[in-house]
């Protein structure tokens, strides 16, 4: 490892939070993300993290008032 950056290993992770920052918060550039402090970059990773389980717990509870005779479950 060097004195600066990170170990090679690190490498994967990093850039798989670098993508669904891009992909998931609609609006941030590669080099946006890439280029942005690290507290910032996590503080974002967090809260897109926190909004995607809240519209999941959303969805699911709406599917739970919507029960649709037809459709069973097997």
């Amino acid at each position: 490892m060097t004195f600066f950056g990170q170990p090679p290993e690190n490498r994967a992770a990093i850039h798989e939070e670098i993508f669904n920052i891009i992909y998931f918060g609609q609006g941030f550039t590669h080099s946006d993300v890439y280029n942005m402090p690290l507290p910032l970059r996590r503080y974002y990773a967090d809260v897109l993290i926190k909004t995607k389980e809240r519209e999941n717990k959303e969805v699911e509870e709406a599917n739970k008032q919507f029960q649709d005779p037809r459709l069973t479950k097997n």
